[in-house]
């Protein structure tokens, strides 16, 4: 049976689309976030050097980047042309008397091109217009007719100065802090040391000798059992000699059960002492309620040997036994026959 799916192409189509849909929607949100459909101002400026300029480098005003290098070239009369874009969204900004300022720092610190505003609101520059750089003739005459909004610089080294102080103190501090941690490692290392990190080490020396100690004994019962092994493999060993039908354990059991019967009497007996013990422990179980457990206990464990014996006397493997013997008359009495 052919399966077969209707409107293939239709179906195909449709994911199609959503898959281009999807696709252009990436796309744009992309190059919303690239600013590709956003509107950007063209400027130039001219720099006496090229020296802290490059293409790509930001323009900053108040910390806030409101555009870019755009290309840096050196012009005929040996002037450096630096081309720039102000973002649309700064557009409105860029009042008459605005310049621009290369901020440098030997440290390398706070460098850049840093956009600076005039002082009196106007319609913006046009586009393509020459913004003068704060160091050009022009802009020095700007600023001395405070013309210019230049925001309080304060010197980056000095700054870097006053922080040198709390610094130094920080790690001044963390040395001592450290010091103080050396010294107690190497206290707990050589055990002198106080505390639950030498309480650790001292239990972990501890537990070292103590699995020392196991491993010998391990390797000992390894040995052994080695030398068992071998024993089980010598046809001439002392295990097959034992083991053997003719051997002497064979012989031993080899008696009609009488060796069994012989220890069943015994447990018997045994059973009715303990039978005896019980019933004195009955008596005196107001003052030694333990003795009682443990009599009973012992019971319990006579009877499951009886059961194991009995087990073993039925086993068809072993044959023979013990013959029964008379039982004598005991000269002990016990604690029941008492008169109280």
């Amino acid at each position: 049976m052919k399966f077969r799916i209707r409107f293939v192409n239709q179906v195909v189509g449709v994911f199609l689309i959503v898959a281009l849909g999807f696709l252009f929607a990436i796309l744009i949100s992309i190059g919303s976030n690239q600013r590709w459909f956003a509107r950007n101002y063209r400027y130039y400026s001219v720099f006496s050097s090229a020296a802290g300029v490059s293409v790509g480098l930001p323009i900053t005003f108040r910390g806030f980047q409101v555009g870019r290098v755009t290309a840096v070239r050196l012009t005929e009369d040996n002037e450096v042309h630096v081309d720039f874009f102000i973002q649309d969204t700064f557009y409105d900004r860029v009042w008459e008397h605005s310049l621009i300022q290369l901020v440098s720092n030997p440290l390398g610190i706070g460098g850049g091109l840093v956009f600076h505003q005039g002082m009196f609101p106007s319609d913006p520059i046009p586009e393509g217009s020459l913004i003068p750089t704060i160091t050009s003739a022009q802009g020095r005459e700007l600023v001395r007719s405070n013309l210019v909004r230049l925001p309080d610089q304060d010197d980056t080294i000095n700054q870097l100065i006053d922080q040198v102080g709390p610094i130094m103190r920080n790690v001044e501090e963390i040395t001592e802090i450290l010091t103080v941690v050396l010294a107690d490692i190497a206290a707990t290392m050589q055990g002198t040391g106080e505390g639950p990190i030498q309480d650790m080490v001292n239990q972990t020396n501890r537990l070292l000798r103590e699995a020392e100690t196991v491993m010998v004994n391990a390797s000992t019962i390894s040995d052994n059992v080695a030398a068992i092994t071998e024993e089980f493999r010598d046809p001439t060993g002392i295990v097959p000699r034992l083991l053997d039908p003719s051997g002497s354990i064979a012989t031993f059991l080899d008696d009609d059960d009488a060796l069994f019967l012989q220890i069943e009497a015994i447990l018997e007996g045994m059973n009715r002492s303990i039978n005896e013990v019980a019933d004195f422990a009955t008596f005196v179980n107001a003052q030694s309620p333990e003795l009682l457990f443990m009599l009973e206990e012992g019971r319990e464990a006579l009877s499951v040997g009886q059961d194991v014996l009995e087990g073993l006397r039925n086993n068809p493997l072993l044959r023979g036994g013990i013959p029964e013997r008379r039982e004598q008359p005991s000269t002990t009495r016990s604690f029941r026959d008492d008169t109280f």
